[in-house]
């Protein structure tokens, strides 16, 4: 089969090949005819002659038109392809691009080495079929493909010594994303043989998703795409078994130093046998703390709780960790947490009975080290108050604020800020309903926002949502199915006189009910911060909850839980995600530097953003726990994890490959198949404009010769 690298020169052929017709018509000889008499006998010997001639002409019109044409086909250049070219042993120049994968599970060690090891032998014998001329990428890839160099490379040693330096990575494979990269590099090649060679361990999980988009929607097979050859390069000779942690959880609870909290870790089984006392550790603050065995099922998974207490505030971090395995990177996974040094709390009021129990119940004893800092604030001077001091703010029974005030929390909460607003008598119906119901938590109600009495009774608190941080503690009192009597078990029962009547909104979590099924407690998130509202008084004569002891552990869980960040504890960022973070403005002309896993510092620029400093933090390419640093201290930790993803070692089938990329040409070579036969079997042949010239220049020779031949029969047949 013959293709053209340059089709281009073939539109020339046929003008060039009427040049030798239209000589030969021009110049033809005129001979004129005189009879002599006595020379007839000579006529039949004549014709035999002319006959001769004029085939002669014939034939040198026929060479010099395959003379111009093999010229003109020769720079198209022509090539041949098949097996007959590599039985003769022809070779095309060829542009190749190496795709090797690099993803962390090419860290999995087998007899003979890792995965990764074993690529980077098969990536070598590849670059040692290529020849002079011939022209590679290497690209190593995992999530993204990672370019070697920007241009092919026609030095192979150049290219070998970057396949010594390469390791692998801590990213999950993408498989769509490498092969549109090495697509996109062939488009301005010019060779003949057009290659890319896939060297993975061709894990299920790396071809589920492409960049470019499904597999089997035929985005690959474009017609210049199968000009491509495209060889798959297994490195996998045995079925791989693995044992990773998938994920840590603290449920939805508040951490609080001394005080219990728990943490769970799910560990999942993708071996082929069911695996027995399994040994799970805990390490927290640099310490192994706790350890335990688990069973578990083939291909299944189990949960591991630990509890556990801190003694301090402050930024903690630690890591699970289970028995090695030949893939040891997924045997760890780690988290960080933070229990604030002190709860800064702003009381707001219009009097001082508005503000007295919340103060005793949040500092009972002022001289006493206790981690909350209360101040106070009327709502005159609140527009003068810096509220970035402060975590939380509390509204109790405040009549309005104006614009400014407004505005002011409103960022306050977007940045982070914990509110809480307590209703009372003395509020603006009309205010609360528009600027602080409506606003912060996107409800609807009739005005006016008066109070309602159940004359001749009393309204309590009913429907708790136990399992919100605020009321975990009490959980373990409620245990009977359905709704709860709340009296009943154990918690206090608390008497309003009156309550101001709330709807149900879009996205709002309603934290407890009153017993007419009304919304009691509840909670809305703007920004980055959460809003609640109590909707009862803390007056004596509306209800007795400010004389309950529950009042006090009741109003320090919801402060600690406004100035926590939950958020937090389910963090999960994963290698080579951009993480950001908020750093006190105070901090504003320190040197702020990053120290990874490893303890290589990089120094950060921040972004002042509204009174905050930002850090976008991108270089987070290791798991582990990472540091933000100034000189003199920690500010801030956070952990980074390895996608479990790649974890799944599933391994794809040949079968399921060929249907994901129908209408390319793909060669599967098994770990043990030798990559020279298979290349030259299926490569590309010899261009042969060099031998549509050596046929030209000999047909050149014979040209020469016809045409003084001819020449000489010419001037016989004149003297005859």
């Amino acid at each position: 089969m013959f293709n053209f690298l340059n089709p281009i020169f073939l539109f020339a052929a046929g003008v060039a090949v009427l040049f030798p017709l239209l000589i030969h018509l021009f110049n033809r000889q005129k001979v004129k005819k005189v009879y002599f008499s006595s020379l007839l006998f000579l006529r039949s010997l004549e014709k035999t002659r002319m006959r001769s001639v004029k085939i002669k002409e014939y034939l040198l019109l026929v060479i010099r038109s395959l003379i111009i044409l093999l010229v003109v086909v020769a720079f198209a250049r022509p090539a041949i392809r098949g097996g007959f070219a590599s039985k003769v042993g022809a070779h095309a120049k060829t542009s190749a691009v190496i795709l090797l994968d690099n993803s962390y599970s090419m860290r999995y060690e087998t007899k003979e080495g890792s995965l990764f090891d074993l690529a980077k032998e098969k990536a070598k014998k590849t670059i040692s079929q290529l020849k002079e001329g011939d022209e590679a990428n290497l690209i190593l890839f995992a999530s993204e493909p990672d370019l070697t160099s920007e241009k092919p490379t026609y030095d192979f040693r150049n290219l070998l010594n970057k396949l010594d330096e390469s390791v692998p990575s801590y990213q999950v494979t993408d498989i769509g994303q490498a092969l549109k990269k090495a697509f996109e590099i062939l488009k301005s090649s010019k060779n003949l043989n057009q290659e890319i060679y896939l060297i993975s361990d061709m894990d299920k999980s790396g071809w589920s998703y492409g960049s470019w988009g499904y597999f089997g929607d035929g985005s690959f097979s474009s017609p210049q795409n199968r000009k491509a050859k495209l060889y798959l390069l297994d490195v996998r000779p045995e079925e791989k078994q693995n044992l990773c942690i998938e994920k840590i959880e603290f449920a939805n609870q508040l951490i609080e130093k001394g005080r219990p909290f728990r943490i769970m870790a799910r560990v999942v089984n993708s071996t082929s046998q069911p695996v027995e006392n399994l040994l799970v550790g805990l390490y927290l603050d640099g310490k192994r703390v706790s350890q335990t065995d688990i069973d578990i099922e083939r291909g299944g998974k189990a949960t591991v709780e630990f509890v556990q207490t801190v003694e301090t505030a402050g930024i903690h971090a630690g890591f699970f960790e289970i028995t090695d395995d030949d893939l040891m990177i997924d045997n760890h996974r780690y988290f960080a947490f933070k229990i604030p040094e002190k709860i800064e709390v702003l009381l707001v009021g219009e009097r001082p009975r508005d503000t007295y129990h919340l103060k005793l119940a949040l500092n009972p004893q002022p001289e006493s080290d206790i981690h909350m800092t209360v101040s106070e604030a009327d709502g005159n001077s609140l527009a003068g108050i810096d509220l970035n001091k402060y975590k939380v703010i509390i509204f109790s029974n405040v009549s309005k604020l104006n614009d400014v005030e407004l505005t002011n929390l409103e960022r306050f909460v977007k940045g982070g800020g914990g509110v809480w607003f307590i209703l009372g008598n003395n509020i603006d119906p009309g205010f609360y309903a528009q600027q602080i119901v409506k606003n912060f938590f996107d409800i609807d109600l009739k005005l006016p926002l008066t109070s309602t009495r159940n004359v001749g009774g009393f309204f309590s608190l009913e429907k708790i949502d136990w399992d919100h941080p605020i009321f975990q503690v009490y959980q373990n009192v409620v245990h009977s199915e359905g709704s709860p009597q709340v009296e009943e078990k154990g918690f206090p029962q608390i008497k309003f006189s009156s309550l101001f009547e709330l709807s149900q909104g879009r996205d709002i979590k309603v934290i407890a009910r009153f017993n007419l099924g009304k919304p009691a407690f509840i909670e809305k998130n703007v920004g980055s911060g959460k809003v609640l509202l109590f909707a009862g008084s803390l007056e004596e004569e509306e209800s007795d909850l400010v004389i309950h002891p529950f009042f006090v552990p009741f109003v320090n869980r919801t402060v600690e839980y406004l100035a926590s960040d939950l958020s937090r504890l389910s963090e999960d960022f994963l290698v080579g995600s951009t993480i950001e973070r908020e750093l006190d403005p105070a901090l504003s002309g320190k040197e702020i530097k990053l120290v990874d896993p490893e303890n290589l510092e990089t120094f950060l620029a921040p972004i002042i953003q509204k009174d905050k400093l930002v850090l976008k933090i991108q270089n987070t390419d290791k798991p582990g726990i990472y540091e933000i640093r100034t000189k003199e201290e920690v500010m801030d930790r956070f952990a980074v994890n390895i996608d479990p993803k790649d974890s799944d070692l599933e391994k794809i089938e040949k079968s399921e490959i060929e249907k994901k990329l129908e209408g390319l040409s793909l060669f599967y070579l098994n770990p043990h198949d030798d990559i020279e036969k298979t290349i030259l079997q299926s490569r590309y042949g010899k261009e042969l404009w060099k031998t549509f010239l050596w046929i030209a220049v000999g047909l050149l020779a014979l040209e020469m010769y016809l045409a003084k031949s001819r020449k000489k029969d010419i001037v016989t047949e004149e003297k005859t």
